[in-house]
């Protein structure tokens, strides 16, 4: 019997009580013994009527949600095209860009029906950072309307997929639950990273990307699956999601060896750092994993460890200098924090205060309405096609208005994110408030990593919140299921 759009009805609005979800296969659960019924706490694993059904009445539902969340992660840092050459137009519909809208159509379809069928969905886009995110999305959506003519198609494409991962995350997050998220997540992002590690050791002519720099500079970076700087993300994230599973109670991993496996994925997430040499993506990490070990850092143990690795860190530089004849903390210090050798590369980061000021430049012609989202590649070819700092990029996007509603998601990580009590959430709010300043980061054309979790602990919280508040309230007796013909 095919499902009607009244049984989908129906089972949203019974998964609004945690006790009343009825399965139409499966039996009612067994009563909740003395253990289960101990002081309301939120299920990490997704609200009680949620589990083990699915919250469009099939269930189908948690498995197409997971797949969508599991391929959107791995498929949407993809990208074989950052080799390009300046004036080349890197911008087009090819099979990449075909994947990637397939995966966003099905991600906006499952957002779509979360929103139309489930109050918990509709009530956590109209707490207060979720009224951000989705102001934000329609001022992207209207300033595409008024985009320039060669970026108009693609900045409207644009704007309508971002719209539709604003509906698609609180859908999941009410469906699968932070821990399965977070589990999906990391398994894209290792993924991801493997294949970048197999391109990169066994086919160099694919996976390194030789970088030219000012002076006739090569830099050979780790590349593969996309530039170096958005698989150095990539690595950063799987890093900053293990070590949050490592230090959350709620997240801590179920299964055999996890913790070890969780180190491992840390260690991996390090050399890729390295090898990418991506100075923004470690800088925002070490900040992330700085602040989630804060705690440990100023007790007896941490200190004696942090000040051990400072002298030991101390004692390789000084031993490098010595062997080499440079000056302490001279020139060998510079070529390893440096591209090029060159100081001026630090004091220009690396050319983004020339790419900055041409951002600035060009928010200044169209100050209220912006080119739309995406438009940069368009205007920036001699810049590396990007502003790469958060809030230009959003002001370029959108005008005064987006770069006003991204300062306030931004205060809201500052003043809020960083003080959260679930790890994952501190862990994020740091990375992005750090690698904002240097890169996008956020606000992709189609959602990467970076974006999906930014919005996941901007959105969390009301999540946990609403959860809680229904598991207080008084439960209605469970309704028959009326979903087949009576006899």
């Amino acid at each position: 019997m095919p499902v009607s759009c009244r049984m989908i009805a129906s089972f949203f609005r019974n998964s609004s009580h945690p006790q009343c979800f009825v399965d139409s296969v499966a039996p009612l659960p067994p009563p909740l013994s003395a253990e289960d019924s101990v002081a309301p706490r939120v299920d990490l694993e997704g609200p009680a009527g949620m589990r083990g059904g699915a919250v469009s009445g099939v269930q189908a539902f948690p498995l197409l949600c997971t797949l969508a969340l599991g391929l959107a992660c791995f498929v949407n840092t993809i990208d074989f095209n950052y080799g390009y050459t300046n004036g080349e137009d890197h911008v087009g519909l090819d099979w990449q860009v075909v994947v990637k809208l397939i995966v966003a159509a099905a991600c906006s379809g499952l957002g779509a029906i979360g929103v139309l069928m489930s109050a918990q969905v509709r009530q956590s886009l109209a707490s207060v950072p979720g009224c951000i995110i989705v102001a934000l999305a329609g001022v992207l959506i209207l300033s595409s309307a008024v985009a320039l003519e060669e970026a108009k198609t693609v900045s409207r494409v644009a704007s309508l997929v971002n719209f539709g991962y604003v509906m698609f995350v609180p859908t999941v997050l009410t469906v699968l639950g932070l821990r399965r998220i977070v589990l999906i997540c990391l398994l894209a992002l290792v993924a991801n990273l493997m294949i970048n590690w197999v391109l990169y050791l066994g086919f160099p002519q694919s996976g390194i990307f030789e970088e030219e720099l000012l002076g006739n500079h090569i830099a050979r970076r780790m590349g593969g699956l996309g530039h170096p700087n958005s698989i150095a993300r990539t690595g950063v994230l799987a890093g900053v999601l293990s070590l949050s599973m490592l230090r959350s109670a709620d997240l801590t991993p179920r299964f055999p060896l996890g913790r070890s496996v969780l180190i491992g994925i840390i260690v991996v997430a390090l050399m890729t750092m390295l090898a990418t040499f991506s100075r923004t993506a470690c800088v925002a990490g070490l900040a992330a994993a700085g602040f989630l070990l804060l705690d440990k850092i100023f007790t007896r143990n941490g200190l004696v460890l942090a000040g051990s690795l400072i002298a030991l860190a101390t004692i390789t530089i000084v031993a490098t200098e010595l062997v080499t004849g440079g000056g302490v903390l001279g020139d060998s210090l510079i070529s390893m924090t440096t591209k090029t050798g060159e100081v001026s590369e630090l004091t220009s980061a690396t050319g983004r205060t020339a790419i900055w000021a041409e951002a600035v430049r060009l928010i200044s012609e169209r100050p209220l309405t912006g080119y739309g989202l995406n438009s940069a590649p368009f205007m920036m070819k001699e810049f590396s096609l990007h502003p790469h700092n958060l809030l230009l990029h959003a002001m370029i996007s959108g005008g005064i208005l987006a770069g006003l509603l991204t300062m306030c998601l931004v205060a809201w990580n500052f003043f809020f994110g960083l003080i959260s009590d679930e790890p994952l959430v501190r862990a994020i709010s740091v990375y992005v408030l750090v690698s904002g300043i240097f890169e996008d980061t956020v606000l992709d054309t189609f959602a990467s990593p970076s974006t999906l979790l930014w919005l996941i602990v901007m959105i969390y919280p009301s999540i946990r919140v609403l959860s809680a508040r229904m598991s207080r309230r008084p439960q209605p007796a469970v309704p028959e299921p009326r979903f087949l013909p009576s006899a």
